[in-house]
């Protein structure tokens, strides 16, 4: 069938067949319009073109929505200025790593106490870089992150990382209660930050 028995057709059945250059002519006006408002929206994506990633503080604000039975207290922000007012000398190792802003928060559930320290690095390789530089390999996994460790000693420790953001979970205790708080906070951390 030749192009034009099937322009034919299309014409007769009423579907207004417009021809090839009228639509290449449209595609060629409105196709960088399409991709410009493609680009501004992000697509689906956490941190799309254009799209800063959530602070620290908003994360943990909502993971204390999901922590009911818990108390959350004492959220602060720790800007990249004032990291050396938290930790002193040990923030070198967190520059190193593109460190953009901190959060912590006190946790407690019925007799135990946690301090969650939530990390934005600049990229999501430093955020992995981060982990990598505190883990031994001989932690087991917790219910949180891309990756995650924790370690049993007189207190709990945890870590985990995802997107660009690393996670430091310290819990002052290691019996079963100790190691429920810490997992349910991890979990509510991670459920928390933008997938």
């Amino acid at each position: 069938m030749t192009r034009h028995c099937v322009r034919q057709i299309r014409v007769r059945r009423g579907g207004g067949y417009a021809g090839p250059r009228r639509v290449s002519a449209f595609l060629r006006a409105a196709g960088p319009i399409l991709l410009a408002a493609v680009l501004f929206c992000g697509c689906k994506y956490p941190f799309g073109f254009g799209r800063k990633p959530m602070e620290p503080e908003a994360v943990l604000t909502s993971a204390q929505a999901r922590l009911t039975h818990m108390e959350c207290t004492k959220l602060h922000v720790w800007e990249r200025t004032r990291l050396y007012s938290y930790m002193n000398g040990a923030s070198e190792a967190y520059f190193a790593r593109g460190f953009r802003r901190l959060a912590t928060l006190d946790i407690k559930w019925k007799n135990t106490e946690a301090k969650v320290e939530f990390y934005r690095v600049d990229t999501e390789a430093n955020a992995t870089g981060l982990f990598d530089d505190f883990n031994d390999g001989q932690g087991k996994k917790l219910p949180a992150g891309v990756a995650s460790a924790a370690w049993t000693a007189r207190e709990l420790e945890g870590i985990f990382h995802r997107g660009v953001y690393f996670c430091r979970l310290i819990v002052y205790g290691n019996d079963e209660e100790a190691q429920t708080l810490l997992h349910k906070a991890a979990a509510a951390i991670d459920a928390s930050i933008p997938k």
